[in-house]
């Protein structure tokens, strides 16, 4: 890694903090992408962790009375999902799977754009999670599926409550990349190059978190889940 890759991958991981220090999700959607083009060996490790660092933060400075505790029966199905995305795996390719997410996301997010609402219930959180759980094994981007049952919360409930679960996502991930033994001294040296950027990128956050707080979180959902398809979609078929 040259001073060129690091400095563009600290530039990516502020843009990346910036945006889910605004919203309450997004951190990895846009920054997975980015980074993999500067150099694949920052993702799935050094993201991740460096994400999971940036949850703790926003965690410790969001007012806790906001937080959803109801997102618990999403946080239940994040483990499930991942297994089940384990076993596909051996059955199904991981390209067909991340076009079948690109899909589905975009369908989802036409319809939730025409007024199609999905009532927060136990029943569809742990559902949300499920899938979130699955499509981020398979595609590393597991935000929207959760994100869009709360896409008429305004800012402080997100940003209170989505980071608390991407960070039981997050665990999850590294637990199973040290098993697996992809997040070694490399991984955390990468990890530690990404830090800056995203210190800088969630102090800068303020802005846009005052336009996020004057309306519901909606556009800034429905948009960042339409990038998530377009995104995998892309990655799929290049």
């Amino acid at each position: 890694m040259d001073v060129a890759e690091a400095l563009a991958g600290t530039a990516i991981m502020a843009l990346g903090a910036w945006v889910q220090g605004g919203v309450g999700f997004g951190s990895a959607l846009v920054s997975a992408p980015l980074l993999a083009l500067v150099d694949t060996a920052f993702v799935p490790g050094p993201i991740t962790l460096v994400t999971a660092v940036l949850n703790i933060a926003m965690i410790r400075s969001n007012d806790r009375a906001a937080f959803d505790r109801s997102i618990r029966w999403s946080m239940a199905g994040l483990l499930p999902g991942t297994v089940a995305a384990g076993v596909t795996l051996t059955i199904l390719t991981e390209h067909g799977l991340g076009i079948a997410f690109a899909v589905i996301v975009g369908v989802a997010v036409l319809l939730t754009g025409a007024g199609w609402r999905v009532a927060k219930t136990p029943t569809t959180l742990l559902g949300a999670g499920i899938v979130s759980g699955f499509m981020g094994t398979i595609s590393g981007i597991g935000g929207p599926p959760v994100a869009l049952l709360y896409q008429h919360d305004r800012g402080p409930t997100l940003r209170a409550t989505l980071p608390r679960y991407f960070l039981v996502g997050s665990a999850i991930t590294l637990v199973t990349l040290v098993v697996v033994g992809r997040l070694g001294r490399d991984e955390l040296v990468r990890a530690a190059v990404l830090v800056p950027g995203m210190l800088v990128g969630l102090s800068g956050s303020r802005w846009l978190a005052t336009h996020v707080d004057r309306r519901t979180a909606r556009p800034f959902v429905l948009g960042l889940s339409a990038l998530a398809a377009v995104s995998v979609l892309v990655k799929e078929l290049l």
